[in-house]
């Protein structure tokens, strides 16, 4: 028999909120206004409280006295802090497991790249859900609950990050299944090194392509481009 997942009021207004910065109901820089929300969703304003907070927490949402809280708009710096710390989960992940990635891992990753394979322009919108599907496999491969839930706190930054400043959505649909199938290649062979190599490299990639586009020489960053290789 299935399991059945029950979730409470605060986890479904969480979830709404969610879903309507990453449909870009609610945009970049746009006030949120707890109030019009508890209205839309019929509850009373604690539950839109509560789960502005979590919102704020896992970095789709930002508080400013006086203003109130607005959807985030992630800069350079932000995005590149999302990625370090996912990338740093992902290999502390491959090592723990010494390379030996288990074959229903690569099975589930596998199902993920058939569904790359189809996207183009106007399936954009699932292209970072991929993305998160796909790398969430390398950490639930552990069995570590709690490093799993670290990680997957930092799943909508990646998404705002990607819908919010990339330009070339045709190149970035397209090229999903090339960069994710080299992350599977490298997980056939067990060699972790090799693994976390892979892993590092289609990270930094995604950091240097942001800033390009967003016109970002590496003398304007605080960071050095080799951190995470």
């Amino acid at each position: 028999m299935a399991a059945i997942y029950f979730r409470t009021l605060r986890e479904n207004v969480v979830e709404a909120i969610r879903n309507k910065i990453i449909n870009q109901e609610l945009k970049p820089g746009e006030r949120i206004v707890e109030m019009e929300l508890a209205k839309e969703f019929n509850v009373s304003r604690g539950p839109v409280r509560e789960a502005l907070r979590q919102l704020e927490h896992e970095g789709l949402i930002e508080y400013t006295r006086n203003v109130g809280c607005t959807v985030k708009n992630p800069d350079l710096q932000e995005s590149f802090e999302v990625y370090l710390i996912r990338v740093s989960y992902e290999i502390l992940a491959v090592k723990y497991m010494n390379g030996k990635v288990p074959p229903e891992t690569i099975s589930n990753m596998e199902k993920v790249l058939k569904k790359m394979e189809k996207l183009d322009e106007e399936q954009y919108a699932q292209v970072y859900l991929y993305d998160n599907e796909f790398h969430s496999e390398l950490v639930k491969m552990t069995k570590l609950n709690h490093l799993y839930k670290l990680w997957s706190e930092l799943n909508y930054g990646n998404i705002i990050t990607g819908y919010n400043n990339v330009q070339d959505k045709v190149g970035v649909a397209k090229r999903q299944y090339k960069v994710h199938k080299e992350i599977v290649d490298a997980c056939r062979t067990g060699d972790s090194g090799k693994i976390c190599k892979v892993i590092s490299e289609h990270y930094m990639r995604t950091i240097t392509r942001l800033m390009k586009e967003l016109g970002v020489s590496e003398s304007e960053v605080p960071f050095s481009r080799d951190f995470l290789l």
